[in-house]
């Protein structure tokens, strides 16, 4: 059974990286703001959640492609 929480947890996992790299629509001049401001923030801050969100979404795209599943509760 997939879990929808793991799957849900990839999408602030993935806007979190799409900030820092500043890519999609955080790369438009428009929005070009919230990449620079997330630049501001000191390291201690930005590497646990970066490293949040890359085993974030790696266990859910290994959970969405069948490598692990949830266990079914009886």
């Amino acid at each position: 059974m997939i879990n929808p929480w793991v799957i849900a947890a990839m999408i602030p996992a993935m806007v979190i990286l799409m900030v820092h790299f500043a890519i999609g629509p955080f790369g438009h001049p428009t929005r070009l703001h919230w990449h620079m401001r997330w630049r501001a923030w000191p390291m201690t801050f930005k590497a646990p959640l970066l490293t949040l969100s890359v085993i974030l979404l790696a266990a859910g795209t290994s959970h969405a492609l069948g490598l692990w599943l949830w266990p079914e509760g009886n």
